[in-house]
């Protein structure tokens, strides 16, 4: 039996990946109108597609539209044509959607399905019927696990790739993966330190709290930051301690 309905997108991938990179352009969310003017292409073929970037979480809500993280992770490796980070978003999104994944295990468990079969097993499992619209869907629903590489064409026919990530994705990285994800939407503190300093007439506790609020471009120069400031904190406990004396 088919599941609840899935919103197919309505367009060619090329398409699809077009209107996610025109709202990336856009740093307050756009209109259908500013993101067809954008890009010369008639608003309804946008809109048309939108139930099927909010189905992935790429886009937000509300009548004027802005792309969330992952939209924009998305919109930048596929504005700057960068092959490793256009692979690796999509991934992420195809393995946190549920509909999505549950495509890449049915490819893994029939041991591969031919182009035809697999575009009607995506409308089918979508709630769909088998018109041209929603097989074009299905197909850009294809694209978009190609792009991901846990599919990839043999012998006529999509099988999983061997690193497909169903089972690579442990509940270890899923967790890992979610923390990464508060560190970039709110600020968390990193470090805690208390320093105890006591005299015979007094006695100071010092809790020294580090927030880090960072974007996903910083996360790289991360880890190299905070050890220079923790080594700076040990360093001057002495110094710490001197308040003491004074």
């Amino acid at each position: 039996m088919a599941e609840d309905k899935f919103k197919l997108p309505n367009s060619s991938y090329e398409e699809v990946t077009k209107i996610i990179k025109s709202y990336g352009h856009f740093s307050e969310p756009a209109g259908l109108d500013d993101v067809s003017k954008l890009i010369s292409m008639d608003k309804t073929v946008i809109s048309r597609n939108i139930g099927f970037l909010r189905e992935l979480n790429l886009i937000g809500s509300g009548q004027k539209k802005a792309l969330t993280l992952e939209g924009k992770a998305i919109a930048q490796a596929l504005e700057h044509e960068m092959p490793e980070e256009i692979r690796n978003n999509w991934r992420k999104v195809v393995l946190e959607n549920e509909f999505m994944s549950k495509l890449v295990a049915a490819v893994k468990i029939r041991n591969g399905m031919d182009d035809s079969t697999f575009q009607s097993h995506i409308a089918y499992s979508a709630g769909q019927p088998k018109k041209p619209q929603f097989m074009t869907g299905a197909k850009t629903i294809i694209d978009i696990l190609r792009a991901s590489e846990l599919i990839k064409e043999s012998d006529g026919k999509f099988i999983v790739s061997k690193s497909d990530g169903l089972e690579g994705v442990t509940n270890t990285e899923r967790v890992s993966s979610n923390k990464e994800s508060a560190l970039i939407n709110s600020p968390v503190p990193l470090v805690q330190r208390s320093v105890e300093i006591q005299s015979p007439s007094t006695q100071i506790k010092i809790n020294i709290n580090i927030t880090v609020d960072c974007s996903v471009n910083e996360l790289d120069d991360l880890g190299g930051k905070l050890n220079k400031v923790i080594r700076q904190i040990n360093s001057d406990d002495n110094s710490l301690e001197d308040l003491a004396d004074e």
